[in-house]
């Protein structure tokens, strides 16, 4: 695994070292992640500063934060996001009797009241406590700190995203919360829908993750094909445009995620030198670790990272049959499936049977639609064209009632939703045999190729 896929085993071995921080004295962490480093120089002929920097430059961030105390607490934190009254916010610290300590980056629902909300890059400060495992703004204010081009890009996503949200109001009628949730990431869409949709299998829908940047990204790339045939300009000027959606969506961990590997695809696309999934996807996980060890503890992280690498793994492992394309459906929609049953154990103490064959056909289908009917619509919402953004946002209200239809007829199902308990005892045998699965059959398929192919190695980058 350390010859073909180096970023991969780099990024395992950070989540080791955050979790070992986690349950034991920091120190444990760290060696741990020393010994990882050793054992990647035994396998590896590689330049030893670039290893030893990457390992230093997060060497101060591995350590894992704290989680929060239950009840009230004052916390100080930097907005990443902003949708409706919810925030998310990073680089948290929160105060205790023994002073301040580092937090987990958390979510935050702010009085309805609230006006002028945060922006990212904000600075905000705020009084929360825990309510049906929601964190609760009691006090809350804000102030505007200097912000990186970065942010700007992110803050002019935010207006871009307030717009669009505005025309689907009017166009897409009763949907326009539902459309604006899948296509947009936005937080509107009302508890009872979102519930229904989450306690049906389908939470991922309004998670703007690697289906939504992958539908976007291939609808751009065959219209941008037409109109430029060279790779040089073709694949930067994509590039944008997801750069663009992921701001407007506001870069959550699944969007930021996907468009980094797209954006890596894109790049080693122009240097004509393919890449091993794998080693791209980790390099693109270690970067996100090392930037913030608490990343791992969000559920999102834990979900959207689980389902790609086992769809990677196991995906094509399992038989396939004709026809192909159903069968790569059902195969990759069972694997993804797979990875994720261990999180969802351990977050929600849920399985999901019922919506298994939805979500690998019926549901790509509409969201396909759903997305590039949404695209189009934007683009004649910013030409000011009301007339087909009239048609186009009728066609949304359809293909979401069909969708809603679906959700609603899922949860009436036999064992729509299997209850799971105890959730620990649950989570750590489906975490233990999924993670021998994965470390089964990337160890097979290195022995079987050490020496003898180094295509994918990390001579290629």
């Amino acid at each position: 695994m350390a010859s073909k896929s180096p970023f991969f085993f780099l990024f395992l071995a950070a989540i080791g070292g955050v979790l070992l921080s986690a349950i034991f004295p920091p120190w444990f962490g760290i060696i741990f992640c020393v010994f990882a480093i050793i054992w990647f120089f035994s396998k590896l002929i590689l330049n030893p500063i670039f290893s030893l920097s990457l390992f230093i430059a997060g060497l101060s961030l591995i350590l894992a934060p704290s989680a929060l105390p239950n009840g009230s607490t004052f916390v100080i934190g930097k907005v990443s996001r902003s949708s409706s009254n919810v925030v998310r916010v990073t680089n948290v610290r929160f105060h205790t009797s023994s002073g301040w300590k580092r937090g987990r980056t958390i979510t935050v629902f702010l009085p309805r009241w609230s006006h002028n909300l945060p922006k990212p890059a904000d600075e905000l400060m705020a009084r929360i406590t825990k309510k049906n495992h929601k964190w609760e703004a009691m006090d809350a204010f804000w102030t505007e700190m200097s912000f990186s081009i970065a942010d700007k890009f992110i803050r002019w996503g935010i207006k871009v995203s307030d717009y669009l949200y505005s025309q689907m109001k009017r166009y897409t009628f009763g949907e326009a919360d539902t459309v604006a949730s899948i296509f947009l990431g936005r937080r509107d869409v009302s508890y009872n829908l979102r519930n229904l949709y989450r306690n049906s299998g389908y939470a991922q829908i309004f998670s703007v993750s690697g289906m939504h940047v992958g539908i976007i990204s291939l609808i751009t790339l065959l219209i941008v094909s037409e109109l430029v045939p060279w790779n040089i300009l073709k694949y930067p000027i994509v590039l944008l445009f997801v750069a663009m959606y992921g701001a407007i969506t506001g870069f959550s961990i699944p969007t930021f995620r996907a468009t980094a590997l797209f954006a890596f695809f894109a790049f080693f696309k122009l240097l004509d030198r393919p890449q091993n999934f794998l080693n791209i996807l980790g390099l693109v996980g270690v970067l996100e670790v090392l930037r913030d060890g608490s990343i791992i503890f969000d559920v999102s992280f834990q979900l959207s990272y689980s389902a790609v690498v086992m769809m990677a793994v196991l995906g094509p492992k399992l038989p396939v049959f004709k026809p192909k394309w159903f069968s790569n459906a059902i195969n990759y929609t069972l694997a993804a499936n797979v990875g994720v049953m261990p999180f969802l154990i351990l977050n929600f103490g849920k399985i999901y049977i019922a919506s298994f064959l939805f979500n690998a056909m019926a549901i790509p289908i509409l969201m396909f639609f759903i997305l590039e009917g949404a695209m189009f619509f934007s683009f004649f919402a910013f030409m000011g064209m009301e007339f087909i953004e009239r048609i186009f946002g009728a066609g949304l209200w359809v293909f979401a009632k069909l969708l809603d239809w679906l959700v609603k007829l899922t949860s009436n199902l036999p064992l729509s939703v299997v209850e799971v308990h105890p959730k620990a005892t649950a989570f750590g045998i489906t975490f233990a045999l999924s993670a021998f699965v994965i470390l089964w059959i990337l160890f097979r398929d290195e022995l079987g190729t050490l020496d003898t192919n180094r295509k994918n190695s990390i001579g290629d980058l």
